[in-house]
């Protein structure tokens, strides 16, 4: 045993050892990587904050750029008209583009000898360009139209500035001077202020020649001065090498603190920006983890070793207990008895041969069948090896044979062990002949007694003697609680004394009672009950007990409460249902005839909610339901006011209003106002903050009409739908009128499909001219021949073909009968010139085969593609770009043109604008009869014409009525128009007639 402690004691050593080295090299693994992964965020993290800078600094300079050309273009313009422009009105000029730009740059405009004519006479003289080899560049180039120089000093402020100029021309094709754009340094300050770059953090911007244009945090020191000469060796290098990006690590900085940096090179200015973060600010978190991992490692190695330490005390305590164990087995009270593997046994306790009747340590033969008279060898062998291989303790039943002959009960636990390597198992047996007999006697007892059925006995004075288990566990009351007491201390209060009277008039009738009773449990709840009882009478016919079995039935009860709920009130909000409202709808319609009163019932209905179960899904759906539910029920004088019909609509049930129906309609409309207000408050849907709204619509009903309470509630649901048709979050009162708009609406939704297959559909042909009035073509506009209404307006169905799905198959066939069009044109060479617009909608261009579609119509058609004309609106390009620009980019490989229709009065991104191949802008009729009295209509139809010339597009005009309106476009550069100025739309025979006619 000593050699055991021994090799323990090494082993533990050992242990440790690996332990701990094993968990420095995961500590130190750890610490590594961490440090990688720090390293690359910063990187990260510094590139980002370059490119925010490339990003920021390039928007201005574009802006800037844009104004210059734009001053350009109208100087070059007017001196081309043969206009002198006064220096009164040069002057005014550049006041107005200042306004555009005015946070960013100052605006000059200079003669060809570099005097500054924008500026007051008195210093004309003095300020000029003269002096900057940029304006030389510029006078000595013709070939050269802008320059941005690095930084210099003003020549109008002596401030340190980036100037961009810009050649205008005199008519004659000679230098006539320069618009130039001088951005103050101080600008670019203000761009940097707004990073964050933590405590040790810079942000720089440098020109070419490594001046210092600006810098944040601001630096007292000649390096930290704007125009100062420097920057680190790193930053020289990587400048010198022309590389356009880069990222280096500084520590010979102006102010000494070692930095990860990253710059990059505008193409827009001559400069570099520079984003740095602080070594000490990233590192902070990573040093800190690295001083938790060596506590960690100390910390582990302390544990491990007062562990091994603790380990080895137990393990040489456990040697000591062992000698003990062996003595006090021997005075054991159970029979203990070791077995080995095979059942024999090696060592008993003197109970143990005692118990067999043998004399202690005396003669026994040792295998376990000799003395266990229930269990076979082969039992007995399976027992001991189940033992030994689960290694799990086990208590069970046997009996065992005496010497005399006799067997008897006993309990044994058997345990396994393995004592200096060999597996054994240690039983402790207990003779249980006096406990079975306990036994045995009470199971004859309960089992008369006890039963799933709570039972009660008391004697003739009705004091409790005994109860049983499902007594107590209905009642909550223990068997020491009521002994000695009456079961009037179960009664509830809820029965009256004459119902007791008839129960005791049974009883002492019949000899017995039974039926349903509501009694109280201990903690106070009342709960239905069916009770039985029965009198127990002796020899003499005298009542010694009464025995009462009791069951509760409260599940009963609410099963038949649950199945009356499901049935007439809606399981999520727990209003009342479409069944229980039609109930109530009528009751209230019949009281208030009654009563010559009026009743009023509001449909509510909440708006986008589909898009909520599609983008949150229909848990956030239902919890919103419930809080709708909660509201609608305070803003009413009674719950039972408020149902549910289905989805996402509810009902307001008014009755007993005002006998006037003026004041009754204003009672309604105030409930009406109290829950739209109540609806739009914001919910809290689990961890999201949602905003709805509603729509009502809202019927009186009563004195004296007659009306069915389907038709009120149908009129409620008309209401609600021109509510909704109206705008979100508003209300609607049901007037006559309502159905016939219904009708009328379902009479177009019904008619749209005949007329689809009926062929009921024509295209008119609006002319589309250039500035001599020459027809250059035509937007196809689709009109509806009915048979007996005759022409009917776009405006009427195109809406409703959006919603029912069919301006798919109404676009398709506009397509078609365009193609057919362009085709019969194509054979004529009067008319072969002409293109044709056709408008596409959004639902259209969404379709994955819509080049496929217009192809086959092309093709089939013998329609030239390069006639065709498709016009998108901007909300086509609301979704899906990329798959927008793909479908556009494969039909203009065909020779298929676009033009972007009603520009400017959406939201267009000029990101995507610039990517989209569009081929004409159309500016849009809003702005073009808004421009003569409107200086903002005009100023945007200027800049979408001077967009389209830098984009190589062409621009129309629509909406022309007056010629006003023709000469204003012309002036601002549009020399192509649409409108009635020039036609309405027209049957093809007349359009045809009116270009042949011009020609």
């Amino acid at each position: 045993m000593r050699q055991n402690l021994k090799s323990l004691a090494l082993v533990l050593l050992v242990t440790v050892v690996v332990l701990n080295l094993f968990m420095f090299g995961l500590l130190s693994y750890t610490l590594n990587a961490s440090y990688q992964r720090t390293i690359d965020q910063v990187r990260t993290n510094v590139t980002n904050l370059a490119l925010m800078m490339d990003h920021s600094i390039t928007g201005a300079a574009r802006e800037i750029v844009l104004v210059v050309e734009e001053l350009q273009y109208y100087l070059d313009r007017e001196l081309a008209a043969g206009r002198q422009l006064p220096p009164e009105e040069l002057r005014q000029l550049v006041r107005d583009r200042e306004g555009w730009i005015g946070h960013i740059a100052r605006l000059h405009i200079s003669d060809a000898d570099g005097l500054v004519m924008s500026a007051p006479p008195e210093y004309r003289e003095r300020l000029g360009f003269a002096q900057l080899d940029a304006f030389h560049q510029l006078r000595e180039n013709p070939d050269l139209e802008q320059v941005i120089t690095h930084l210099v000093r003003s020549p109008i402020s002596e401030d340190w500035v980036l100037v961009c100029l810009r050649r205008y021309n005199l008519p004659d094709g000679r230098f006539g001077g320069v618009v130039a754009a001088a951005v103050d340094a101080s600008y670019f300050v203000g761009l940097l202020s707004d990073l964050d770059l933590g405590p040790h953090g810079i942000a720089l911007i440098r020109d070419l020649d490594r001046r210092l244009v600006a810098r944040h945090p601001p630096l007292d020191a000649p390096p930290g001065q704007t125009g100062a000469i420097g920057g680190s060796r790193e930053l020289t290098a990587l400048m010198d090498a022309g590389v356009a990006t880069g990222l280096f690590y500084s520590q010979g900085t102006a102010d000494g603190i070692p930095r990860t940096d990253a710059f990059r090179r505008l193409e827009q200015l001559p400069v570099v920006v520079v984003a740095g973060l602080g070594e000490a600010d990233y590192m902070a978190i990573w040093r800190h983890d690295r001083n938790k991992a060596i506590g960690l490692g100390l910390l582990f190695f302390l544990v491990t070793t007062l562990g091994a330490q603790l380990l080895w005390r137990q393990v040489r305590t456990s040697y000591r207990a062992n000698r003990r164990s062996r003595m006090l087995l021997q005075h054991a009270s159970d029979g203990i008895h070791i077995l080995d593997e095979y059942g024999r046994l090696l060592e008993a306790s003197d109970s143990f041969y005692r118990m067999l009747g043998y004399r202690p340590a005396g003669p026994i033969r040792p295998l376990v069948e000799n003395w266990d008279a229930w269990h076979s060898p082969q039992e007995i062998r399976s027992l001991v090896r189940g033992t030994l291989r689960y290694q799990r303790g086990r208590i069970f039943e046997s009996r065992f044979r005496h010497r005399d002959g006799h067997d008897f009960p006993v309990e044994v636990t058997s345990v396994p062990l393995e004592i200096d390597g060999q597996p054994l198992v240690f039983n402790a047996a207990r003779d249980i002949t006096e406990r079975k007999k306990v036994e045995e006697e009470l199971r004859i007892a309960a089992r008369a007694f006890e039963s799933q059925v709570g039972m009660l006995i008391t004697d003739a004075d009705l004091r409790i003697l005994r109860c049983n288990e499902a007594f107590s566990r209905i009642t909550g009351y223990q068997l020491q609680d009521i002994v000695g007491r009456k079961p009037s201390l179960l009664q509830s209060g809820r029965h009256d004394k004459s119902f007791y009277e008839a129960m005791w008039h049974g009883l002492n009738t019949q000899g017995s009672w039974q039926g349903e009773i509501w009694n109280k449990r201990k903690n106070g709840e009342v709960y239905p009950q069916l009770l039985s009882i029965g009198t127990v009478r002796n020899e003499a016919g005298e009542t010694t007990h009464y025995v009462a079995s009791l069951s509760d039935i409260s599940a009963r009860k609410a099963t038949e409460e649950q199945m009356r709920t499901l049935a007439f009130y809606d399981s999520l909000t727990k209003l009342p249902n479409r069944r229980l409202f039609l109930e109530r709808l009528e009751h209230a319609y019949a009281a208030v005839q009654r009563l010559h009163t009026f009743g009023a019932l509001l449909v509510v209905d909440l708006d986008n909610f589909k898009t909520l179960n599609d983008t949150e899904g229909h848990t956030a759906g239902d919890l919103l339901l419930e809080q709708v539910a909660n509201r609608l029920v305070a803003c009413v004088p009674h719950q039972e006011a408020v149902a549910r019909l289905g989805g996402d609509e509810f009902v307001v049930l008014l009755d007993n209003l005002s006998a006037d129906q003026v004041e009754a309609a204003r009672q309604a409309e105030k409930v009406a106002q109290d829950a739209l207000a109540a609806l739009s408050r914001p919910y809290q849907l689990d961890q999201a903050e949602y905003r709805g709204s509603a729509s009502i619509g809202i019927t009186l009903f009563g004195s004296g009409e007659s009306q069915s309470a389907a038709e009120v509630l149908r009129n409620a649901h008309l209401a609600m739908s021109q509510a909704k048709i109206s705008g979100s979050s508003g209300w609607c009162f049901f007037d006559t009128s309502m159905p016939e708009q219904v009708r009328e609406r379902s009479e177009i939704d019904a008619g749209l499909r005949i007329a689809l297959e009926q062929d009921q559909f024509v295209l008119h042909y609006q002319p589309q001219v250039d500035d001599d009035g020459r027809i250059l073509g035509a937007e196809a506009l689709v009109r509806w021949l009915h048979p007996q209404q005759g022409m009917i307006s776009p405006g009427r169905f195109v809406p409703i073909a959006e919603q029912n799905g069919l301006i798919l198959p109404l676009g398709n066939w506009v397509l078609w009968a365009a193609c057919r069009q362009l085709a019969h044109w194509a054979d004529d060479p009067r008319l072969a010139h002409l293109t044709l617009a056709v408008n596409v909608s959004a639902n259209q261009l969404a379709q994955a085969d819509f080049v496929d579609r217009v192809l086959a119509a092309l093709t089939e058609t013998g329609a030239p593609a390069k006639r065709l004309k498709l016009e998108l609106t901007e909300s086509a390009l609301a979704q899906e770009i990329e798959s927008v620009i793909d479908k556009m980019n494969q039909l203009k490989e065909h020779g298929v043109s676009f033009s972007l229709d009603d520009f400017g009065t959406g939201y267009s991104s000029l990101n995507y604008l610039n990517r989209l191949p569009l081929d004409q802008l159309k500016i849009d009729q809003s702005f073009v009869q808004g421009m003569l009295q409107d200086t903002n209509s005009a100023e945007i139809a200027q800049m979408i014409v001077l967009l389209a010339e830098r984009m190589g597009l062409s621009v129309l005009a629509e909406g022309v009525e007056t010629p006003d309106q023709q000469v204003a476009l012309q002036k601002r550069g549009c020399h192509q128009f649409q409108g009635y100025l020039f036609g309405r739309p027209m049957p093809v025979e007349e359009f045809e007639r009116m270009l042949l006619g011009r020609d």
